[in-house]
């Protein structure tokens, strides 16, 4: 996430990256789950005869895991509200258009309270902040909620190293910031701060590129442009890099056909595997929900309508308590899974969204920002003027890589069954990535043509 000021009336906006990339006989307990199969007036993807063509993209495994996997959903009873409440309006915004979509609503959420810090005390500005943490009723318990989260991503993962989340304040050498927003920075948000020459933009552009390049693994390499950096004085950087492998590796492909809509389809891709999953068919969402978990502490969840032209349907009953209520129904059973490989790229601006889940002050000529900046040229002159977010996923057999950039543009203003359960994804679906161990959505998204 970046939030940038700016010395004049133009606009600057700068991204958050985000990176995602899993045998031993299990005993099933808990009522029987009744078999899902392909919903009528759909055709299979494949026949269970092998058709020609099908590769085994890797040796076939052990059958044994080198850990157990146990799901226990997040002690909460529902997901967070502003969180579902952002992916619905996204999801639904963008359906007419048949598009492919991801974004990250940790991120959002993160540079959000970052921004809440930098407020004005018990100004509206502040409350409307705070108001999108979940469960959070003061300034204290986000910092502290950030604090525990970003320490338990590093205690929870650091044993496969999937993922990694930075925080950089890049500042114009003139720029002096408030004491206290660089030491909350740097002790709840476990963020720095870096001056560089703004003046010099190919030469500042090229330092804050090759910062987000290390931080992901090479995975963004043109975060900002020397246009976006010149008329900058600051900006707040939150990169968030995830690469994670299946705990249960698909070792099958094959090309089949995708059904976009009940009469146009496509041919892609497809990884297979039968094997232990939590699942669950809900009625209430006319969708099968299957949790595929990676290795260490976080899952993917995709949401598979009942009908070919279900997405719509799905998309209005995607509520948090409903998800929620699904995984807490999960059991293990043993799954056929066909699932496709889909990579992409998504950008959009958050601003239209944002207003109207009620953030509108940092928008306006009004908004209070005085805790980011000192000296007579930008403190108390600045407002956020958009926030942007590009992410991007890749799906495959090993495992999941997904990316996320989030921009915040700060001007001057005044300028248990036996049987087996068929989850067959060949038509456009919902997907999203909890980091299991804090509740947290890493990404989220939905897919109408896989690549």
């Amino acid at each position: 996430m970046y939030t940038n000021i700016i010395k004049s009336s133009h606009n600057y906006w700068l991204p958050l990256l985000m990176l995602l990339i899993g045998a031993s006989t299990h005993h099933v307990t808990g009522n029987s789950i009744p078999t899902a199969t392909t919903p009528t007036g759909v055709f299979e993807t494949r026949t269970d005869q092998v058709p020609s063509g099908v590769t085994a993209a890797l040796p076939l495994p052990a059958a044994s895991y080198d850990d157990i996997d146990t799901f226990v959903p997040f002690r909460s009873d529902s997901h967070d509200n502003f969180s579902w409440q952002l992916l619905k309006a996204v999801l639904l915004n963008d359906t007419e258009q048949q598009n492919n979509v991801i974004i990250s609503p940790f991120s959002i959420k993160l540079v959000l309270a970052m921004l809440s810090e930098a407020s004005g005390t018990n100004t509206k500005t502040q409350q409307e902040l705070i108001s999108t943490q979940p469960d959070i009723r003061s300034t204290n318990n986000v910092r502290e909620f950030y604090r525990k989260t970003l320490n338990s991503f590093k205690k929870e993962n650091q044993l496969y190293n999937t993922l990694n989340v930075r925080t950089k304040l890049f500042t114009d050498n003139f720029i002096e910031t408030q004491q206290k927003f660089t030491a909350t920075l740097k002790h709840f948000y476990d963020g720095d701060i870096e001056a560089l020459d703004f003046g010099n933009a190919p030469a500042a552009a090229y330092a804050i590129n090759e910062w987000a390049s290390n931080v992901t693994d090479g995975r963004l390499n043109n975060l900002v442009t020397p246009e976006t950096v010149q008329e900058c004085v600051m900006l707040l950087t939150n990169v968030i890099y995830f690469k994670g492998l299946w705990r249960r590796q698909f070792y099958h492909t094959f090309e089949g056909a995708f059904f976009r809509t009940q009469n146009a389809q496509t041919r892609v891709q497809y990884m297979e595997q039968t094997e232990y999953f939590y699942y669950h068919n809900s009625d209430k969402m006319r969708a099968q929900i299957l949790r595929l978990p990676y290795k260490g502490k976080n899952s993917m969840f995709v949401l598979l309508p009942h009908a070919t032209d279900g997405i719509n349907e799905l998309l209005q009953a995607l509520e948090n308590d409903e998800v929620k209520s699904a995984q807490w129904a999960m059991e293990e059973v043993k799954v056929k899974v066909t699932l496709p490989k889909f990579h992409f790229d998504y950008k959009r601006s958050f601003k239209e969204t944002l207003q109207q889940l009620g953030v509108r002050e940092i928008f306006e000529t009004t908004a209070s920002l005085p805790g980011l900046t000192r000296g007579a040229d930008v403190s108390g002159k600045v407002k956020v003027s958009d926030i942007l977010q590009k992410a991007g996923i890749d799906v495959n057999e090993q495992g999941t890589e997904a990316y996320a950039a989030t921009v915040v543009e700060i001007e001057n203003k005044f300028g248990g069954s036996q049987t087996i359960v068929e989850f067959n994804v060949n038509r456009p679906f919902v997907f999203f990535i909890e980091e299991e161990a804090t509740g947290n959505i890493l990404f989220a998204g939905k897919v109408h043509q896989p690549y």
